[in-house]
């Protein structure tokens, strides 16, 4: 059954995100957490029944607390870690030129909507299926920064050349996915395994983020443009 839910925290793009996915499954929102069956926290020192925050921060009291991992949010948020992805983004479309933007650790992306299409799953799971503790969320493959600037600078090449009518057969040849290309060591993926159970048991297939990489490296251009 639907819930009225309240959501407190930074009004960014992820707070619209979650807020629009969550009213699209059916929730009520409410502006008085004092109406609300479950209220709904985000960033740091979050406390409510469903605390959602970036994993390198603290949350506070919550019966629930989703740590997100490397959050992929195209339109840009504060806190959430997609800030170098913006940079190497204004890099790339430069000509990769000028001092490089700051390399980071391999990351295990997720986009914003695989991440609230689960969250929403979780929130408004029937009161007898709703999970407590703490579920660690992030994608399932690992991108070093070489692979994902790599992909950029693909991506940027096909846009540039659509737009001057000067596709090679070569610019157009299905390039393989870059991912983990990278010889750099793999760091230890968060345990995915709880949130997996958790989302089945709210009766969900599991965890399986569906948006690629590309698609959402194309969306971070776009917005860029904007």
């Amino acid at each position: 059954m639907p819930k009225i839910v309240y959501i407190s925290g930074a009004v960014d793009a992820f707070y619209h995100s979650l807020a629009e996915r969550l009213h699209r499954a059916g929730a009520t929102l409410t502006e008085d957490p004092e109406e609300a069956e479950i209220t709904v926290a985000i960033g740091e020192g979050a406390s409510g029944d469903v605390a959602i925050v970036p994993a390198h921060v603290y949350h506070g009291e919550a019966g629930l607390v989703v740590r997100i991992h490397d959050l992929l949010i195209p339109e840009g948020a504060v806190d959430w870690g997609t800030e170098v992805l913006h940079e190497w983004a204004d890099w790339v479309k430069e000509g990769a030129e000028g001092i490089h933007p700051p390399d980071i650790e391999v990351r295990h992306w997720v986009h914003v909507r695989d991440a609230t299409d689960a969250l929403s799953l979780l929130i408004l799971a029937d009161t007898d299926a709703m999970v407590q503790g703490v579920l660690d969320m992030s994608g399932r493959r690992a991108w070093t920064p070489r692979s994902v600037v790599e992909e950029m600078r693909m991506l940027w090449l096909r846009f540039t050349n659509a737009l001057h009518h000067s596709h090679t057969i070569e610019s157009l040849t299905d390039y393989p996915s870059p991912a983990s290309s990278s010889h750099r060591p793999m760091p230890v993926r968060p345990d995915l395994g709880p949130l997996h159970d958790a989302l089945l048991s709210a009766g969900g297939e599991g965890w399986r983020p569906l948006v690629s990489m590309r698609v959402a490296l194309m969306e971070v251009f776009a917005h860029r443009n904007d």
